[in-house]
């Protein structure tokens, strides 16, 4: 099957498919309920390079059935226990950080203090590049050519690497070159796709998303940046994320946030987070469900406690792209749910700076491009939620918050929005379980 998939649509696919799309038998995902894996249909035959930027997940998400929810005997599930419903506080705090006018901006990847910004990009042609900005300029600089398509840039936490897919050796693989760009060094190079990789808190491990090829099912595998004929599976997942902070853990290993779907009802995506520690993976745990929405794109606070993520109705399950996502956060204990975005559009892929900017992408003004938004608030409103506290955050912003951007240029080069909201869930509009 040949897929179309422009800008921010390259992660939709994965949250409106959800976890059963895969085979033809499952093309109406919501409403299967087969409790009996079908086999897989794998697609073994790369794209052409010359056709539209195809996303690394559009390809792969259609041609392998997500059949992965570890047993229940290994799985400690927590509970949703916010306070829904207590505070509202809307907020005129976005920013725009790329100025795509035609193609389209995203895949972002923040470096660790928040200055500059890596991300794919279509809007010069119609296969996706790799790019670099500094946030608070216009002046953006291609790092890759190649003809084929690039995409999911990771930048390494000292800011010296970045990590990305690409289908240039004919299938979709894990690279990894300098951040200022040059040689690219292939990390993978499975049969199967290896799509979006994640840095280990001290740089030298990766962890990336595979197809497995017997398995059928998306697959999470950590393979060392220096020994990369070596590379290890931990366990069942998609969108693995790597929690900056390390010994956040079991035993003080490291953590690593995944989303995973379901294995029954409408098998939407749930967000979960594993241990890791000695090149073993322990304690599967997930963090938050949501039997009405799919929860896709999970992203870590750079202290590790806190996750952001993109949540998509999964009343939209059966369409190629949403009408609308929004953009939520909750702490590693599913406490403190806080709703970053409202609006129209869509709001998906967001990653968190040490400066307390989250960037993400979103096509608000008709074109994919990536935004900021300032996360003090938010993290306040949740604060005050778990203390008991959460009166005091109706107060912590207004409409009349027009402060600007702290990377914003002096001009008005950076656009602001106005249709986003701090808030926390309401029963009417979350039902996490």
């Amino acid at each position: 099957m040949k897929m179309r998939v422009n800008g921010w649509k390259a992660l939709t696919i994965v949250a409106t498919l959800v976890s059963a799309s895969g085979c033809a038998k499952h093309a109406q995902p919501a409403a299967v309920v087969s409790a009996e894996p079908a086999t897989p249909q794998v697609r073994t035959t790369p794209q052409s390079p010359a056709q539209d930027r195809l996303s690394a997940l559009s390809l792969t998400m259609n041609q392998a059935q997500q059949w992965n929810e570890p047993q229940a005997s290994d799985v400690n599930i927590r509970p949703f226990v916010g306070e829904p419903g207590v505070a509202e506080a809307t907020t005129v705090n976005v920013s725009k950080v790329t100025f795509a006018q035609e193609g389209g901006d995203f895949d972002p990847s923040i470096s660790r203090d928040g200055s500059t910004l890596v991300f794919a990009s279509t809007q010069h042609r119609n296969t996706s590049d790799i790019y670099v900005k500094q946030v608070n300029t216009k002046t953006v600089t291609q790092l890759t050519r190649d003809p084929a398509q690039d995409v999911m840039p990771a930048i390494s936490p000292d800011g010296s690497m970045i990590a990305y897919c690409s289908d240039r050796s004919g299938n979709w693989d894990v690279f990894v070159m300098p951040v200022t760009g040059g040689k690219a060094f292939q990390i993978t190079s499975d049969i199967t796709p290896d799509v979006a990789p994640s840095w280990s808190p001290d740089g030298t491990q990766l962890v990336f998303s595979r197809l497995g090829e017997t398995s059928g099912r998306w697959e999470m595998w950590t393979v060392r940046v220096a020994k990369p004929e070596v590379a290890q599976f931990i366990g069942y997942g998609l969108f693995p994320k790597w929690c900056p902070t390390a010994g956040t853990g079991e035993d003080r290993g490291d953590q690593i946030l995944f989303q995973l779907g379901r294995e029954r009802g409408n098998r939407g995506f749930s967000l979960w987070t594993l241990s890791f520690k000695n090149g073993e993976a322990s304690n599967p745990t997930q963090i938050v469900s949501d039997t009405s929405n799919a929860l896709i794109n999970p992203t870590w606070s750079p202290d590790g406690k806190w996750i952001v993520y993109a949540q998509v109705p999964m009343s939209q399950a059966a369409n190629t792209t949403p009408d609308s996502s929004s953009l939520w956060m909750t702490s590693t204990q599913g406490e403190g749910t806080v709703r970053l975005t409202t609006g129209h559009g869509v709001s998906l892929s967001p990653t968190w700076s040490k400066n307390n900017q989250l960037f993400f992408v979103s096509n608000r003004d008709g074109v994919e491009n990536v935004w900021s938004l300032r996360m003090q608030d938010a993290v306040r409103t949740a604060n005050a939620i778990t203390s008991g506290q959460a009166s005091m955050a109706v107060t912590l912003s207004s409409p009349e918050d027009t402060r600007e951007d702290p990377h914003a240029p002096e001009s008005d080069d950076m656009e602001s929005g106005d249709d986003d909201a701090v808030e926390t869930a309401s029963e009417d509009e979350k039902n996490h379980r």
